[in-house]
């Protein structure tokens, strides 16, 4: 047997491509119509080709064992756990939606991984997600349409006739409505961190006054910052630690900085718009955040139970923002494209504090409607 360089086996009567997934080696015959071809020149030209391909498929996470080799890949499959592996294998997704989608394919496995994908059944899935009624509803969703998913393109490859989550019924539950913090609460939270850490305090006076998602303020660069013009650019992220060059909704948008937003930029200049392109820092260790985490551990928890303020996530910043623009009067399309939202999705998470004047002026004509000085006539015994 001859070894290439190129990923190619020379075998007596047969070609043989070795390639690594995740540094685990695999070793595959090349076969059409299910024979092996011959070690030809014309073959051989060929294989270095296809070994080619199928390295820059994994490079883009987009190689699929079920396509190239149906024999040893997807049609070796016989259970839930090896068929999630094929399915996650051929997934091209933003390292932060595989992680996602690895905890959904977790949670299958170790419920029926072992079972047969062919005997799996609509009842058996039912079960499963009746057994964990201390999952949120949201959790247990996103496991099923991940199995949905992963399914339906066990049918696509022929191996499944039908989809048996096809039919999985999703969990209904009540979307927590928005947590934000009120404005007195804000403020002291403001005041104690720039007391304690001015470049902490900065962020967060910034964050609660421009509402960005936590994944844009931590990837926020001077270079996207105008403080003449009193306006920023919101274009790139990091998530899970890894710097993106686009936001969650794909779309880059420019914000109005307010007189707060700008003074906590201006005070932050002091710090880091030399030291570097990232505007706020971790000022322990004068480097950009990575992640939430390290925030909220090192400073934020321990400023809300200082001030006995009622824990809420840092994110809720963000509502914190929404909310305040609401009651000043904004209207609801500028302010859904502070957020990077559409007005629908604004307007649906919001509505509460965009109807609550609204609605309190109503019932203070009704009140007025009243005549106070008649009584009404009740009939005795009730």
């Amino acid at each position: 047997m001859a070894r290439r360089g190129d990923g190619i086996e020379i075998r007596e009567n047969s070609i043989r491509i070795t390639f690594y997934i995740d540094k685990e080696r695999h070793r595959e015959t090349i076969k059409v119509d299910g024979k092996p071809i011959p070690p030809t020149p014309a073959n051989l030209k060929y294989a270095r080709r296809l070994a080619a391909e199928i390295r820059d498929r994994i490079k883009y996470g987009s190689f699929s064992f079920a396509e190239y080799f149906p024999a040893s890949g997807a049609g070796a499959v016989t259970t839930l756990s090896e068929w999630l592996d094929v399915w996650l294998s051929s997934q091209r997704l933003e390292h932060s939606t595989l992680k996602g989608y690895n905890t959904c394919a977790n949670f299958w496995k170790r419920s029926i991984g072992d079972k047969s994908i062919k005997t799996l059944k609509l009842l058996t899935l039912k079960k499963v997600i009746a057994s964990r009624p201390d999952l949120t509803g949201k959790t247990l969703n996103n496991y099923i349409m991940a199995l949905r998913q992963a399914l339906d393109l066990a049918v696509s490859e022929n191996l499944l006739s039908e989809n048996p989550a096809a039919n999985l019924p999703l969990v209904k539950y009540q979307k927590p409505l928005p947590d934000p913090l009120d404005r007195d609460e804000a403020e002291a939270i403001i005041s104690s961190m720039l007391k304690r850490d001015e470049q902490v305090g900065n962020m967060v006076e910034f964050w609660m006054f421009t509402g960005l998602r936590t994944s844009e303020i931590i990837a926020l660069k001077w270079s996207n910052v105008d403080l003449r013009k009193g306006r920023s650019l919101i274009s790139e992220t990091v998530v899970l630690g890894r710097h993106k060059v686009s936001t969650k909704t794909h779309t880059a948008r420019e914000i109005n900085l307010n007189s707060r937003a700008m003074a906590a930029l201006k005070r932050q200049a002091v710090h880091s718009r030399m030291a570097g392109e990232h505007v706020f820092l971790d000022s322990r260790h004068g480097t950009p955040w990575e992640h939430e985490r390290a925030f909220r551990r090192a400073f934020w928890e321990p400023c809300l139970k200082r001030l006995g303020i009622r824990y809420r996530r840092p994110y809720n910043m963000r509502h914190t923002y929404a909310t305040i623009m609401l009651m000043a009067g904004i209207t609801p399309a500028f302010a859904a494209t502070q957020m990077g939202h559409s007005i629908e999705i604004f307007l649906r998470t919001y509505a509460r504090w965009l109807d609550g004047s609204q609605n309190d002026m109503e019932m203070r004509r009704l009140e007025a409607s009243f005549d106070k000085n008649c009584s009404l006539d009740v009939p005795e015994g009730i």
